[in-house]
């Protein structure tokens, strides 16, 4: 009877729950010593003043931007080598910090200090549905929100360069906060990041010729969605929460399969549902920056040589559904222009979601972009593809469009 008159649990607070369990996840990865680091989850006050809204549209409260924070506590035998610029992970859409948790304590094993980052909007961060009708509709003024959000962020945490690294749309929002702040990124990492290449009108027309009728009509329902702002989000929330859990669940079984402890499937697959449950608006900025192609609207690749930025690294997975050749176009760019030092790598047995697909290689990977030649043997290396600093064509890339639609359609399916 006690528990009729008990106030429901709300799902931000299961949210807050389901990341304390992928915390202690966190800890069982990266080959360190428990005692050797500090874990942790802060929040850091944006205040409202900094954040650009439309004409006469103001915001009556301050909000605030979540993280994750793993930091060395004592000496060890290679703290000497440890680099002392603290690296700052964003991720991907509908994802969180702690989407990385196979990330940060092994990434702590390179770096004194690792931040993941809750995009304002999303994850932990302030949710404020509906804010990004505040914020000017252009390619430009929304970037420009979240630009600014981040350095808020960063002049709160009192960092003052940093290695900005940011997985798919995470990788897209990294381009224009160094454009605008290149003073305070160290090295930008992009992961296999979306908004990078054009859209290429024949190719799509080329992709729905092939498709059967019924699968074009779906795909312009899909468009037809995209383009009215229903994200994936909303479409699960709209569902019984039964069967949005479901779908969540079946996602986790069949695009993860390397997570194959239960456990820890249902650990990922809680967080990744009470993510999608709590409304916000982080998820609207989708088709702000990205056509229903995942293509850019203003692509990054024609940005990225223009960057005054020490170096950008960008690193694909073998099975990734994200074009290579994007990446190659901008590291070609940026040679003939004279442009910002580019290196394009890519790494085996992993796709999109690298730093879970083969999280070994995903530590590789980033503190191979970031210079680190002595690398763990049983730490896969990833290969260089291109660099701007030799006109040779280091790897010879060759994926044809059914190939790519046919990983595109492998993370796609439920």
């Amino acid at each position: 009877m006690f528990r009729l008159f008990c106030k429901k649990e709300d799902d931000l607070s299961k949210l807050r729950k389901a990341e304390a369990e992928m915390i202690e996840y966190a800890k069982k990865f990266g080959d360190r010593d428990s005692d050797s680091y500090e874990i942790k989850a802060e929040d850091t006050r944006i205040p409202a003043k900094v954040l650009p809204l439309r004409r006469g549209k103001k915001l009556k409260k301050d909000l605030h931007m979540h993280h994750v924070k793993v930091t060395s506590l004592k000496d060890d035998d290679c703290d000497s080598s440890k680099e002392d610029i603290p690296i700052v992970i964003l991720h991907g859409y509908m994802n969180g910090a702690l989407y990385f948790y196979r990330n940060v304590v092994s990434l702590s094993n390179h770096f004194h200090t690792v931040y993941s980052v809750d995009t304002l909007g999303m994850g932990l961060s302030s949710r404020k549905p509906g804010l990004l009708k505040k914020v000017g509709r252009s390619v430009q003024a929304t970037e420009k929100f979240f630009v600014e959000a981040l350095e808020a962020w960063r002049k709160a945490n009192g960092i003052e360069k940093f290695i900005l690294a940011g997985h798919s749309i995470g990788g897209y929002l990294g381009v224009p906060y160094a454009e605008q702040y290149p003073e305070r990124v160290a090295h930008l990492l992009l992961l296999t990041p979306v908004g990078l290449t054009r859209e290429n009108g024949d190719e799509i027309k080329e992709m729905l010729n092939s498709m059967s009728w019924t699968q074009r009509q779906t795909a312009s329902i899909i468009r037809y969605l995209f383009d009215c702002g229903v994200t994936p989000a909303s479409f699960l929330r709209s569902l019984p929460r039964s069967r949005s859990k479901q779908m969540v669940q079946k996602y986790v079984e069949r695009r993860l399969p390397v997570i194959s402890d239960p456990k820890e499937q249902q650990a990922v697959a809680n967080y990744l549902f009470y993510l999608a449950m709590v409304p916000g608006f982080g998820e609207n900025m989708l088709n702000r920056f990205l056509r229903s192609s995942s293509h850019g609207i203003h692509p990054t690749v024609d940005r990225i040589p223009k960057l005054k930025v020490p170096q950008v690294s960008i690193i694909y997975g073998e099975q990734d559904w994200m074009d290579i050749e994007g990446g190659i176009e901008a590291c070609e760019q940026s040679r003939a222009s004279n442009g910002v030092q580019v290196e394009v790598f890519q790494l085996q047995d992993a796709g999109h979601l690298m730093m879970l697909d083969n999280w070994r290689g995903f530590y590789s990977g980033i503190v191979t972009m970031c210079g680190e030649t002595r690398v763990p043997p049983n730490y896969p290396s990833p290969t260089l593809v291109r660099t701007t600093r030799s006109t040779s064509i280091v790897l010879s890339i060759d994926v044809s469009l059914e190939e790519r639609l046919e990983k595109a359609a492998q993370v796609t399916k439920y």
